[in-house]
């Protein structure tokens, strides 16, 4: 007994009011502060909680749980995705089904966007007041009856479908952010700190974004399978919905000292969050950066069509960004854990980002569909990379405000800029007349402006690990010592 106090401290976290202001408090943690404290310290691979009375012995660890209940989200925001992108990735077939534009195809996925910037906010409010499983099952539940209203459809008259179809892709919509607005908040209560920007990759690099492509024009490839099409995305999302009912609503171990630990008051949060003028850099550059490679997501097979590309072709690409973000947003996750450079990984990665969109004004051509598949991978890999960090950021320097207030701030700025980015590149597409007809080579200058200048802010942004402070100094109470 002696020789284990003599070798280990722990850190004793006092669960009074009193402590816990006093821990909100503190937020004098500067990123270089956290990097050098934080790489003397020894990783730990176990974890234990004790209580004792009012005093809580925590070490970090994240549950098998935490990564099933993960699980159990992807499928909810899969299902959510393949609702949303079901018209972009089969338009041409869906306009035909429907005797519509592809405009008003694109506009399918634009009520989603505005359903996400309309009720962003709301679900930071709705993590708080109802708690995070009561907002995935109702997110899984509406997105179902969304579904379900779209396959009305099926039996109308050709002039009906398009009006239902929009009905019900509005009202799936409105549980959408329920599930997208997650990451940030559902990481900060399940997961350790050196979890945190892998389970942030996870859950918001949307697989169902990079699978709606592949999937839906294999699943309908020509007019007569649309309503096949349309029952199996609903089925699907009951399939997923049903999990949710069994998921537990919170961890039996606190994964991290911060996790335990009170958050600033929802209204005074929100006032916190609206004049931090460094959350403001990091919302200009995740809003530019994020709703572009959203729009282009979802636009990428409109835009190689004109060159004579097929719709799997186009899906493939439009699948290879998401898949391709999955991996740079794993790596810079498993990064963000090992070293907490943050601010570091954010100047390295966006010229990287702004370079792959100017590569698409020259790779986007006809007979070369290796070239464009490069160029797709290039960009995916590089802006996914980045959105966990922003997530991260955001929460670390609005600590003690709850993450769900900045993650559904960046959220709904995301959406926002999304729908007008769609709007612009839509507007900028070239005329039946133009060679190829109907290209986008002028949209694509444009966004590669868009992105230049709204990344500026890069050059200048910095801030305080708040949130790290607290539990760093957890972990170096648990730290060996030598």
């Amino acid at each position: 007994m002696e020789e284990n106090k003599s070798n280990f401290e722990h850190v004793e976290i006092s669960t009074t009011d009193q402590d816990k202001r006093l821990m909100k408090n503190d937020t004098s943690l500067s990123d270089s502060t956290f990097l050098s404290t934080s790489s003397s310290v020894t990783n730990l691979t176990t974890v234990e909680f004790q209580e004792k009375e009012d005093i809580q012995l925590i070490e970090e660890k994240t549950s098998i749980t935490a990564w099933i209940e993960t699980i159990v989200c992807m499928g909810v925001s899969t299902s959510c995705a393949f609702m949303w992108t079901t018209g972009a990735s089969s338009p041409n077939v869906m306009s035909q089904w429907m005797n519509v534009s592809l405009t008003q195809i694109n506009w399918l996925s634009n009520a989603s966007a505005i359903c996400n910037t309309v009720f962003s906010l709301l679900t930071a409010w709705a993590y708080e007041r109802i708690g995070i499983k009561a907002s995935i099952v109702l997110c899984a539940v509406i997105n179902t009856v969304g579904c379900w209203i779209r396959c009305i459809a099926i039996i109308l008259p050709i002039d009906k479908r398009y009006p239902v179809v929009m009905a019900g892709q509005f009202i799936a919509s409105i549980g959408g952010p329920l599930i997208y607005n997650l990451a940030a908040k559902f990481v900060a209560v399940w997961f350790a700190p050196k979890d945190r920007g892998i389970a942030n990759t996870v859950l918001s690099v949307q697989l169902g974004m990079s699978l709606a492509p592949l999937l839906i024009p294999m699943l309908a490839p020509s007019i007569q399978d649309i309503p096949k099409m349309l029952i199996i995305v609903a089925s699907i999302s009951t399939v997923f919905t049903i999990p949710t009912f069994f998921i537990p609503s919170k961890p039996k171990v606190p994964p991290s000292a911060t996790a335990t630990l009170e958050r600033t008051p929802f209204w005074q949060g929100v006032k916190e969050v609206v004049t931090n003028m460094q959350f403001w850099w990091i919302a200009i550059i995740t809003s530019v950066s994020m709703g572009m490679v959203f729009s282009v997501s979802v636009l990428i097979m409109e835009a190689i069509s004109p060159f004579g590309y097929t719709e799997q072709q186009a899906g493939i690409c439009a699948a290879l960004i998401v898949f391709s973000g999955c991996f740079g947003g794993g790596m810079t996750g498993y990064w963000l854990g090992k070293s907490g450079q943050h601010f570091m990984l954010i100047k390295m990665f966006t010229p990287m980002v702004i370079f792959s969109y100017a590569a698409f004004i020259f790779l986007l051509i006809p007979d070369a569909f290796s070239v464009v598949i490069i160029a797709c991978i290039i960009n995916g890999f590089c802006s996914y990379a980045l959105f966990p960090v922003y997530l991260e950021v955001a929460s670390e320097i609005t600590y003690p405000v709850s993450e769900s207030i900045s993650s559904c701030v960046l959220w709904t700025l995301c959406s926002l800029t999304m729908v007008v980015f769609s709007l612009i590149i839509d507007a900028l597409r070239a005329g039946p007349d133009a060679s190829p007809p109907n290209n986008m080579n002028t949209s694509m200058i444009v966004v590669a402006v868009i992105m230049l200048v709204g990344n500026l802010p890069c050059l200048w942004i910095k801030g305080d690990l708040k949130r790290s402070k607290v539990d760093n100094e957890n972990r170096n109470k648990f730290a060996p010592v030598a």
